[in-house]
């Protein structure tokens, strides 16, 4: 076997070793749901008992699976949509709106950090404040 048969080989084994370390460590993450990518935005975590995570597109698949494995979850992260910021559900505003942000599922439920903001969002897309899907005493 000649050198450049061997060069081509490395060539080509760096670059698959570099394809699978981007799929596995810099693409955004999947829905734990449908596999859907996570928007950071529209982000919700869902902290189980044994500490790992799970990471969703949007409220609704969330829930979808929350409804399922309510035994197994410690607590619910979601992002505020005006600014970004990681808060536990509980201290949440969610507004349910004709504003869709997940056009596979239809998730119409938008979280806020600030009350302000949700009635804004709920004056400005025709929504109503809705209480928190991740309480425990539904289930």
């Amino acid at each position: 076997m000649t050198k450049k048969f061997w060069i081509g080989l490395i060539i080509i084994f760096i670059i698959a070793l570099i394809g699978v370390s981007y799929q596995k460590f810099v693409k955004n993450p999947r829905c734990a749901y449908d596999g859907s990518a996570v928007t950071p935005i529209y982000e919700v975590d869902i902290v189980l008992k044994d500490r790992s995570t799970k990471k969703f597109c949007s409220i609704y698949c969330a829930v979808q699976w929350f409804k399922n494995n309510v035994h197994r979850m410690d607590h619910v992260i979601v992002t505020d949509e005006m600014r970004g910021n990681k808060i536990d559900s509980y201290m949440a505003y969610f507004v349910e709106s004709e504003l869709v942000t997940n056009k596979t599922n239809d998730n119409r439920i938008h979280v806020f950090q600030q009350r302000q903001d949700a009635i804004t969002h709920a004056e400005k897309f025709h929504g109503t404040m809705t209480d928190d899907p991740f309480t425990m005493d539904e289930f």
